[in-house]
């Protein structure tokens, strides 16, 4: 594979990438990390935890996700769970819509 289609792929795959992660997380209501990492791997979309972990974190400082920590029901560790904020909902239907566009538009070439 080119060096070209390599950096593009990694270019698409960035924004991409977060609008599946808010896909899943609103279809499920809440997520945490691991589950999140399967549910994406289960739809062919692999990515590792170094990846995934430090988004989460920005979006979670961004305010568009809201993380609680949840120990009570669990077996094992705590669990960071993660929901989307009314302005992670906001932004979310804004990447959609701008992403309906963007297809829309590169159907009609």
């Amino acid at each position: 594979m080119s060096d070209d289609l390599v950096n593009w792929k990694t270019q698409i795959r960035k924004g991409y990438l977060e609008l599946c992660i808010l896909l899943l997380i609103r279809r499920h209501q809440r997520l945490y990390g691991f589950d999140l990492l399967e549910k994406l791997r289960n739809i062919e979309l692999e990515l590792k935890e170094g990846t995934l972990y430090p988004l989460l974190n920005r979006m979670t400082t961004d305010k568009v996700l809201k993380a609680v920590w949840e120990t009570e029901n669990l077996k094992g560790h705590p669990r960071k769970f993660y929901s989307l904020t009314a302005e992670g909902t906001r932004l979310l239907d804004a990447m959609k819509s701008e992403f309906g566009s963007m297809v829309k538009i590169y159907d009609s070439i």
